[in-house]
């Protein structure tokens, strides 16, 4: 008896279906991690290349950095 019991509650809590839903705030919000971007780099006095990977926003920023480091040298 208390098996039957036992089995029609669980089988009663089971078919339940939830009734708040996931917000849409935190169901359209993936987490989006930025795209790697990897060069290899040649390094003068090694055979092996190494290499290196940033986001497209980092290599802009030093490409940028590099630019003006060499306009200024002049």
């Amino acid at each position: 008896m208390l098996t039957l019991l036992f089995s029609l509650a669980l089988s009663t809590a089971t078919t339940e279906t939830p009734t708040t839903k996931p917000t849409t705030e935190t169901a359209a919000k993936p987490d989006k991690k930025p795209k790697l971007v990897c060069r290899r780099l040649a390094n003068t006095g090694s055979r092996l290349p190494e290499r290196e990977c940033r986001t497209q926003e980092d290599w802009d920023r030093l490409a940028d950095t590099v630019s003006q480091q060499l306009k200024s040298a002049k």
